[in-house]
């Protein structure tokens, strides 16, 4: 699980939408707000062809912990009335899988 010092940005990222979502901290807001089109900007470059070059690593994050994260952003967002935040972890949601299924897999991968 050496992973996980990997994932410490993502799992932040969920900690502050939860804490958004069940106080309305004006600071989360602005994390989000934030945080959210970057991500999106992010993913499109990703998709881009100008990141091939970057390799995914053997100890990387496992695709399902992402997925686990995305879907628990979505709803904790969809919870708070944050709606275009929400739209926006849906498209980066959406970005990830079509990344993934376009990368080569290597055998580490799939666990």
């Amino acid at each position: 699980m050496s992973w996980i010092k990997n994932a410490l940005i993502d799992v932040a990222v969920t900690v502050v939408i939860a804490w958004f979502a069940w106080t309305g901290a004006s600071w989360a807001w602005w994390i989000i707000a934030i945080y959210t089109p970057l991500m999106v900007l992010l993913k499109v470059f990703a998709l881009s062809g100008a990141a091939n070059a970057v390799q995914r690593k053997a100890d990387d994050v496992p695709v399902w912990f992402y997925h686990f994260l995305f879907a628990a952003n979505v709803v904790l967002l969809l919870m708070a009335s944050f709606l275009w935040s929400a739209g926006g972890w849906i498209v980066i949601w959406v970005l990830s899988v079509v990344a993934e299924t376009r990368r080569p897999k290597s055998p580490k991968s799939t666990k």
